[in-house]
């Protein structure tokens, strides 16, 4: 399966960590770097250093965690912070909105997304176009970045070659339709380069089908805040139609199917690829979806014996908790842990052993649930890929696409599909935008899309939303929280890019 992916990505890494964030693989002939891009065996090396780039990255976390799961879920509303932090206070200040210029995990995002976009242009200046399909996996992860960093950042430089420090230096804030061009630019491409999916040992490289999933979700995200770009749903539509069979091949049959190890690369369109060993290959996101001390011993009838949980004490909403309860939502039980023992000895029940129980709503579905895997060796050294882009994803944008062109009897066709493997019944009516925002929500709790839902909704709903979900959990008056504002629609640029590029204006409010 992946296996040699993660081969490669062990060597590119080693190559990337000593090279000044270009990549600079010096072979046994000892080629310059600019020689290097001149062979299969050279290329494909260099762009797995892209993918390497989204797993631990010679780091502690990897990029799911630091952006999907801290930069984004955990400032939403599906997860309120229930117990004041004494340590690791980043993931903290992101969650009550104190982040600022200087906050360190904001600087490790931004500086992440430019060594991707550093790669993927070095690879392309670099090599011939007779590689075709090692530039349109390239584009597709520049194209990535770009639409993390704009999402996230707002306005950025737009580099399609290799700068120079200086150069650098002089490059100025550019509106985000410059980004967006260039990002549906290369999604075109790699659309058009790309098998639609890689199998064997090629399971988990970025194929056709993915670049076109995310193209339109580049359009719907256009449609709305900040840009509302009119012609964007129709351009989503005529994307996404098209490799809506394909993608209907790979929609798991049951929602569980999604989140076993044993099934991977199968129901998505595609993941960050992780694997255990202590290889630095392992994922850290599971460990910061749940919560608690390092003391503590957690899920003992199924953890592995080194289990150490590094988030803050981030519970699942229970509002929304009640609502899939009450509509005997099957993704509920998958997703979220309702409780847990904090000792290895305990009673049969919570009820009859209260003193080892702990009543605390977490995501779960990350996890591997087997106390008998001894592959695991660290906190950051889960196996299980963390999925960007899957059935799911294209179902709902689909839906939407079709709803906002005033074809809402055939949106219900999809998300009743989501719906129906949720156990909860086709809709009794067309989709709304409401039933379509809700059915994101609860498909992808725990995986980092719901915050950059409130945001495209514009900025009435992100801030009434969010002071609602504050307010409700006192998150103000409790743990000192700042009341959400419209600045924290995007984040600050670091102040270690301010202080190069003074003339640059930082975000709203930072």
């Amino acid at each position: 399966m992946k296996r040699l992916l993660y081969i490669a990505v062990g060597l590119a890494t080693c190559a990337l960590s000593a090279c000044n964030d270009l990549i600079d693989i010096t072979p046994v002939e000892n080629n310059t770097a600019d020689e290097f891009y001149s062979s299969e065996y050279e290329m494909q090396q260099a762009v797995v250093g892209i993918y390497a780039r989204l797993g631990r990255n010679g780091t502690n976390t990897d990029y799911p965690t630091d952006m999907y799961w801290q930069a984004s879920e955990s400032r939403s509303d599906n997860l309120y912070y229930a117990t004041l932090a004494n340590a690791q206070r980043d993931q903290a200040d992101m969650r009550t909105f104190h982040v600022t210029d200087v906050t360190g995990l904001n600087q490790t995002i931004y500086a992440r997304l430019y060594q991707i976009i550093n790669d993927a242009n070095t690879l392309l200046e670099r090599s011939s176009e007779e590689y075709t399909r090692y530039r349109a996996e390239a584009r597709f992860f520049r194209a990535l970045a770009y639409f993390d960093l704009v999402r996230a950042y707002g306005p950025q430089p737009v580099l399609d070659h290799v700068v120079s420090s200086e150069e650098a230096k002089t490059m100025e804030r550019q509106p985000v339709e410059d980004a967006y061009a260039q990002i549906i630019s290369d999604l075109e491409f790699a659309g058009e380069n790309l098998e639609p999916f890689y199998s064997g040992d090629e399971a988990g490289r970025v194929g056709s089908i993915a670049a076109k999933c995310l193209l339109g979700e580049v359009y719907v995200t256009m449609a709305c805040y900040p840009l509302y770009d009119n012609t964007a749903y129709a351009k989503a539509e005529q994307t996404l139609a098209p490799i809506m069979d394909e993608v209907q091949a790979r929609f798991a049959p049951d929602y569980a199917d999604i989140f076993d190890l044993n099934q991977e690369n199968t129901y998505d369109i595609f993941s960050v690829q992780f694997a255990s060993g202590n290889q630095g290959l392992g994922s850290s996101y599971p460990m910061f979806t749940t919560t608690g001390g390092s003391s503590m011993t957690p899920f003992p009838e199924w953890a592995y014996s080194g289990y150490s949980p590094q988030g803050q004490d981030f519970q699942v909403d229970s509002l929304l908790i009640n609502s899939m309860k009450a509509a005997n939502d099957k993704r509920l039980e998958v997703t979220v842990m309702e409780g847990y023992w904090t000792s290895l000895e305990h009673g049969a029940t919570p009820e009859e052993d209260p003193l080892n129980w702990d009543d605390r709503c977490i995501i779960k579905k990350f996890l591997i649930k087997d106390n008998t895997n001894n592959t695991i060796k660290a906190w950051n050294d889960y196996p299980l890929n963390v999925p960007l882009l899957r059935p799911a994803d294209a179902y709902l944008l689909y839906a939407e696409a079709l709803l906002n062109n005033g074809k809402a009897s055939e949106a219900k066709k999809w998300v009743d599909a989501i719906r129906e493997r949720a156990g909860v019944g086709a809709l009794d009516h067309n989709p709304t935008m409401d039933d379509i925002m809700y059915e994101r929500r609860c498909e992808f709790l725990g995986e980092g899309k719901r915050y950059f839902d409130l945001v495209r909704m514009g900025e009435d709903t992100f801030v009434s939303t969010l002071k609602a979900f504050s307010d409700h959990y006192n998150h103000v008056t409790l743990m000192g929280a700042n009341e959400p504002a419209v600045r924290d629609m995007l984040l600050p640029i670091p102040l270690t890019v301010m202080n190069i590029h003074t003339s640059w204006t930082n975000n709203q409010g930072y």
